[in-house]
C-alpha cells in the first residue's frame, strides 16, 4: 500500500495505548512495527504511534516527505508528556531530538535517489549505499538529546546515555526518516500499575532562519517547484537556500498537536 493510501486509512490522533514490541529498540529503523503506524497527523504531516512497557513509554514517528523531514533534521522533533492530562508545557517533561550544531550539520542529500527496482539487486545496492551514506552524516552529527523538565538529568543529554532518555533516527533505503523516543515511566510519575489518562504533545519546531550559517535565502517563485537544495538548512550548498514559498513556509513554521494516552497492562 502506498504512503497517501496509508495515511488515509488513519486517525489523526492515535486513539489508543499499546504494548510495545518485546524485541522494540530505540534505533531509528522500524522494522519491529513493520512500518505500521497507529495514525497519521495531518498538522505535522507525521505517521506516529505511542506505546509502552512496564517501564518505558516510547514515540515512533515517520516522515516520507522531504521538506518535512529537512524540518525534522533541522529543527528536531520536542515530544512533551504532561502528566496531569493538561494541553500545557507547565510542569511537563519535554525530549526533543535531534539538537542541531550549527558547527556540524550533515548535509543530507535527496537529490538523485536511487530507484529500487523489483527483482534488480543492483538497484538495491546502489539504494542501500546512498541511505548508508546519508546515515552515516546524520549519526554524526546528531550526538545530543535535549531534556526539560526531569530532576537530576542535564538539559543535553548524549545520545549514549544510559539514563532512561534516549532518541535515534535514521533513513531507510528508500530515504524515508524514522525518528524514536524512549522515557523511562520513573521520569513521568506513571505506572502500569495504576494507569491514568495523561496529555502528549508532539512538536515540528521550525527552522531557526539565525542557523543559516549568513547564507542567503532566496524563494523562488515557481509554483510546485521542490529543488534538491531544499535539503540546504541541513547543510548548505553553495549559492545559498533556494525554496519554494510553500516550502519555505513549512520550514520555518512550528506545526505541533496534543493527544491523550493511558497506559496498556
Amino acid at each position: 500500500m502506498g504512503c497517501a493510501a496509508h495515511a488515509q486509512k488513519l486517525p489523526n490522533v492515535q486513539v489508543k495505548g499499546i504494548r510495545a514490541p518485546d524485541n522494540i529498540k530505540i534505533d531509528g529503523k522500524a522494522i519491529e512495527w513493520n512500518n505500521q503506524f497507529q495514525a497519521y497527523n495531518k498538522a505535522t504531516n507525521l505517521f506516529y504511534t505511542i506505546s509502552n512497557d512496564d517501564e518505558n513509554l516510547y514515540l515512533i514517528i515517520q516522515a516520507d516527505d522531504p521538506v518535512y523531514i529537512t524540518k525534522i533534521l533541522s529543527g528536531g522533533i520536542t515530544f512533551t508528556v504532561n502528566k496531569s492530562g493538561e494541553k500545557n508545557t507547565e510542569n511537563a517533561i519535554s525530549v526533543t531530538y535531534p539538537i542541531i550544531d550549527p558547527g556540524n550539520k550533515p548535509n543530507v542529500h535527496f537529490q538523485n535517489i536511487p530507484v529500487i527496482v523489483l527483482g534488480d539487486k543492483t538497484s538495491v545496492l546502489k539504494a542501500d549505499s546512498f541511505m548508508n551514506d546519508n546515515n552515516r552524516r546524520v549519526t554524526n552529527s546528531f550526538k545530543w538529546i535535549r531534556i526539560t523538565g526531569i530532576k537530576g538529568l542535564d538539559t543535553l543529554t548524549s545520545v549514549y546515555n544510559r539514563e532512561g532518555v534516549k532518541a535515534a533516527g535514521l533513513f531507510d533505503n528508500k530515504m524515508v526518516y524514522t525518528c524514536e523516543f524512549l522515557i523511562a515511566l520513573k521520569y513521568l510519575g506513571l505506572s502500569v500499575q495504576n494507569p491514568t489518562n495523561f496529555s502528549y504533545q508532539i512538536v515540528s519546531n521550525g527552522i531557526n532562519l539565525s542557523n543559516l550559517d549568513g547564507g542567503p535565502v532566496t524563494i523562488a517563485p515557481p509554483p510546485g517547484s521542490r529543488p534538491g537544495t531544499i535539503a540546504a538548512i541541513a547543510g548548505p550548498p553553495q549559492g545559498g537556500y533556494n525554496f519554494n514559498r510553500n516550502d519555505f513556509k513549512v520550514l520555518i513554521s512550528n506545526t505541533n498537536f496534543w493527544g491523550q494516552y493511558i497506559l496498556k497492562k
